[in-house]
């Protein structure tokens, strides 16, 4: 499996910038996911589901449900159906200046050797400096 991770800090309180990290909210910053849907009733707690469809190519399109969830600290998601196996954790942490996210995602991508190689090339690079631009974005917006 491929990991990355990523953080920045962000001059807001935890309780301003968790909304924006709900699944639905993440199209409106983060470049490299085109859709999130609900697939269960419930929103931001253990237990709930989503439909993403990525926005690089390949085009991963995937289920995800949470499986732990500390609000305004911690939620923690893995995979479920898909072209994409995926293991992730965004944490926050109040700071002097507001707050730390953390965002780590574990994956790989299907197809066996072809599918290592694809991503050496390319698709690790593309999540990396899309998670980069988005938390750019997240920033900006957030600091206004």
């Amino acid at each position: 499996m491929a990991r990355i991770e990523k953080s920045i800090e962000i001059r807001a309180p935890p309780e301003k910038v968790w909304p924006l990290l709900f699944w639905d909210r993440l199209p409106e910053w983060m470049d490299i996911i085109e859709k999130v849907e609900y697939t269960s009733e419930k929103r931001a707690s253990v237990g709930a589901t989503f439909h993403i469809i990525g926005a690089i190519e390949p085009k991963a399109e995937f289920d995800v449900e949470i499986m732990e969830y500390a609000g305004n600290e911690e939620a923690i998601w893995r995979s479920t159906a898909g072209n994409f196996t995926a293991f992730g954790t965004t944490t926050m942490k109040p700071t002097e200046a507001g707050t730390e996210i953390t965002f780590v995602i574990d994956y790989e991508l299907p197809y066996s050797i072809l599918g290592k190689i694809v991503d050496k090339l390319m698709v690790g690079r593309e999540i990396e400096k899309g998670i980069e631009r988005a938390f750019e974005k997240l920033k900006n917006i957030l600091e206004k």
